[in-house]
């Protein structure tokens, strides 16, 4: 219960400040362009867009979000209520994923992807959206300017995006176990052949939860979290 209301609470908070609103502008804005697209290029086009919105703001908003609540001291409020670390966490990452879901459906739809292939392309924004947002709390976690996390995200941007462009460049090899690579072939729609990539999908996923988790739960004692 004390989840929900988390969770109730972070989509209200979404919507005060604009996230609702600013990611349906941006999704006419894309359907406008997928709509003027030659046909051929409009799936690879939806999933480049679906990938670099939906699924990668969990890196951006997250930080602004958590920048935000501690700048209005939102934060050392529920960091001395009974909430926890992880009930935190799983709140932020699953009002995050809902936007991203909805966005990633309708430009799929629109892009004239079949509904057979919509499944693969909703989990891979899933995965996708988990995973940056993990990185964007563990980012944000120890900051406390906008300027400081962005410095703080752009090796993390190399990190994720450099394999990627490789990949999209024609390059694969060992770059099919790296996560923003499964998280694209899932958006376009190419099954991943093999539980060693969906093992090293998981695996990824994990560290980022642990490592996200190990700096929240310092930022929760910092802020005044420990239970005593």
């Amino acid at each position: 219960m004390r989840l929900l209301r988390l969770l109730a609470g972070d989509i209200r908070f979404q919507a005060v400040y604009g996230f609702w609103f600013l990611y349906s502008i941006l999704t006419l804005l894309y359907l406008l362009l997928l709509s003027v697209l030659p046909g051929e290029w409009r799936e690879a086009a939806a999933a480049v867009l679906i990938f670099s919105d939906p699924a990668a703001m969990g890196l951006f908003f997250m930080g602004a979000c958590i920048l935000l609540e501690k700048s209005q001291r939102v934060l050392q409020v529920i960091a001395v209520s009974p909430v926890t670390v992880r009930e935190y966490m799983l709140s932020k990452a699953a009002s995050f994923a809902g936007i991203s879901l909805v966005v990633a459906a309708v430009l799929a739809l629109g892009a004239g992807y079949g509904q057979e292939r919509l499944p693969l392309v909703l989990g891979g924004t899933l995965y996708g959206s988990l995973l940056f947002s993990l990185l964007g709390m563990a980012a944000a976690s120890g900051i406390n300017s906008i300027n400081q996390y962005l410095l703080i995200t752009v090796p993390i941007e190399m990190i994720l995006f450099i394999p990627l462009i490789l990949f999209l460049l024609g390059r694969e090899g060992i770059l099919a176990f790296f996560p923003t690579v499964i998280c694209m072939k899932m958006l376009l729609g190419i099954p991943q052949n093999g539980a060693a990539v969906w093992l090293a999908a998981g695996t990824s996923l994990l560290l980022c939860a642990w490592a996200a988790w190990l700096c929240m739960e310092k930022m929760w004692k910092r802020l005044g979290g420990v239970k005593l």
